[in-house]
Formats: structure tokens, sequence, C-alpha cells
């Protein structure tokens, strides 16, 4: 029998070592995950005017997202996220339209991204944010996306500037944003965002050069139990600077700026949230907004209902509105709800305000009133 000298296993040894020495480890897996929300409901709705009956489509999306690990404390991370409507295609959206980027992630630096991204302003929501369907006043009364729709829109304020028609929403899904994301510490999470403007102008005779970069930021404090937020956002130049022969008439730009606070507690069965806002075109038109809401859970069933208030845009401007609503949620597990809610919006006499969560709400004649009656389900992947 012939045996291995011991210097031919020493050999052998030292160039196993040598191999593990120089081999890579190999790289964590990354992690890739399919998600999304399908919401429908049975409407039966009214402009004020004219009754309907329709199938709405409230936010339905689908995304995939992952991060993989590049060493013991960074990630790389991207996101795709594209809206859809199974009731209509013709209201499916092109890939990518929602939230979209890719970044870094650390544990103890934060998170850095890149591409598409809802501001910090309109991702502050606390415990405030409850409803499902049209009731939401979030949207509608705090963004301003109910004044935005007043027939006013167009008037100017007394002691106003000429041209001051626009009045906007807050309501903003940025592109060609980067944000920053810091760890939470202590319970607080900082955000800041801040979009160029791709688009900047070259000066002509009727107009200097100008931009509209958007920049916005956020503290947020949440320990489970309660939790509190303040957020500013403001784009340049919303109302956009023009050169005229006579100076007087020349308008120089203005931003449109908006802050946002919300206060909210959990607590077992109940949760509520406060929510204010402004929003002001720096040129005399100005809204302040607010909100309450509340949820009491009795096993799976969960009551929830909200009320806001938006002030008119300028003295006399009439385009004041409420809304008020009200829920019943049956949850059967943590991806599916069934529900049924009734809301109702009041308008001043020149405000033209309507839901705008779901695809296709009628919008209504000045000073009208919209309902909405919702039987739908929501489902979570």
């Amino acid at each position: 029998m012939q045996f291995i000298s011991t210097k031919s296993v020493i050999a052998l040894a030292a160039l196993a070592a040598s191999s593990a020495t120089f081999a890579q480890a190999p790289a964590p897996a990354p992690s890739v995950t399919l998600y999304g929300t399908i919401e429908m409901a049975l409407e039966a709705n009214s402009d004020g005017t004219t009754n309907r009956t329709a199938m709405q489509n409230f936010s339905s999306n689908f995304g995939i997202k992952g991060e993989r690990q590049v060493s013991g404390t960074l990630s790389g991370i991207f996101q795709v996220e594209t809206g859809f409507a199974p009731d209509d295609t013709s209201q499916s959206k092109t890939l990518a339209n929602r939230n979209s980027f890719v970044g870094l992630k650390s544990a103890s630096m934060g998170t850095l991204i890149i591409g598409t991204n809802d501001m910090p302003l309109k991702e502050l929501k606390g415990t405030t944010k409850i409803m499902l369907g049209e009731g939401e006043a979030m949207e509608t009364i705090i963004h301003g996306r109910g004044t935005n729709q007043s027939a006013s829109a167009t008037v100017v304020p007394t002691g106003g500037i000429a041209g001051t028609g626009a009045f906007g929403q807050v309501h903003t899904r940025k592109t060609n944003l980067v944000e920053y994301i810091s760890p939470k510490f202590s319970d607080v999470v900082v955000k800041f965002a801040y979009s160029p403007d791709e688009a900047a102008t070259v000066a002509t005779s009727t107009a200097p050069a100008y931009s509209q970069a958007m920049f916005g930021a956020s503290i947020e404090y949440n320990n489970g139990t309660w939790n509190a937020g303040l957020a500013t956002q403001s784009q340049d130049n919303v109302i956009k600077p023009t050169i005229a022969a006579t100076p007087a008439l020349s308008i120089p730009g203005y931003a449109l700026q908006a802050t946002k606070a919300t206060l909210g507690a959990q607590m077992g069965a109940w949760k509520t949230g406060l929510a204010f806002s402004t929003i002001d075109n720096g040129a005399g038109k100005k809204t302040s907004n607010w909100m309450v809401s509340g949820a009491y859970a009795m096993g799976p069933v969960v009551m929830k209902a909200n009320y806001g208030a938006s002030s008119e845009s300028f003295s006399g401007a009439a385009d004041d509105l409420t809304l008020a609503g009200v829920e019943v949620d049956y949850v059967l597990d943590n991806s599916l709800t069934l529900y049924g809610a009734y809301s109702t919006i009041t308008n001043s006499k020149n405000a033209k305000g309507y839901y705008t969560q779901s695809d296709n709400f009628p919008a209504p004649a000045a000073g009208k009133n919209p309902t909405a009656l919702n039987f739908g389900i929501q489902y979570k992947f």
C-alpha cells in the first residue's frame, strides 16, 4: 500500500489555505419584493346637480422594490411603482409614474434616493390620514386640492398683482428629485428633498430666465403611541416673472409656499389625529386649513370619521369649503378590508371643491355640494 508523505500533506494543506485566502465570500443575495394595492368601490355619487352610479378606482398600484447589501452597514436600494385602473384601462398610467428611484441605505447614516418620490410634506401623515374611498380630508383640505378647483382661481385679490391667478395644491409627487432620509434617532426622523428645474427657461423680451426648483423638508416624532410632525415646501416662480413695457406692470415671480403640522396618538383601540396647513402664493392668496380624524376598533370592525375645512384664498373670494366623512371597515386580515363610507363637501358660492382620490369624480359647478356613498374592497399584497 502506498502512503502519502508528510511533506505532500503539508503542501496540499498550504495550497488549500492559499486558495481560501484569495477566494471571495459569496455576496448576499438581493432581496426583491413585489407589492401593491388594489382598491375598488361601487359608488353612488352626486356633483350637487346630477346623481350617478359608478365604479371607482382609488390609486390602485403595483411595484417592485429591492435591496442588496454591499457591506456590513451599506445597501443599494431601488423601487419602481406604477398606478393602474382595474375598471378602465384608459385610466392606467405609464410605467414608473409613481414613486420610483434608486439609492443607498445605511443604518447609521440614513438613506439617499434619486428619482421620483412624494415630497416630505405629502408623506407627513402621522395618525391623521385614516380614511379609505372618497372621504379622506388630507388630500382635499390640508393639501389644497379642493381650493385649487375654486371658481375664483383667476380672480386677482384686492391689492394683489396682475397675473397672480396661480394658486395651486401641494399634494406633490416630484420628479427629478434627490432626497435624504435620516436614521430614526430618539424616535425622530428628518427628511430633506430638492428638485432642480431641468426645464429652466431662456430669457425673452417678455420674461427673464427663471426656474421652478422645489425644496421640501420635514421632522417627525413617533414613539408608537404619540406622533407629531412639521413640514415645509416651496416651489420657485409658480407665478412666473414677466417683463412689461411699463415697469409697474412687470411681475417679479412668486413662490408657492406651504407649511403643515400634524399631531396624533394611537392607544389601544383608539386612533386620533389633527393636521393644520397654510398655502401661500406670496401675491395675495393664502389659505389656512385644518382637519381632525378618529377611529375606534371593535375586533374586526373599525369605525372612522374625519372633518376638515379650508378658508377663503383671500377676503371676499367665497371659495372656502368643508369636507365631512364617516366610514365603517370590516378587516378580514392585514391584507383584505371591506368598507362602507359616506362623505359630503360643502362649497361656498365660488368654490368648486370635489373628491380627487378617485379617477373620475364629476366636477361640480360653483357652489354645488358633492356627495359620495362607497361600498369598497381594498386588497394589499
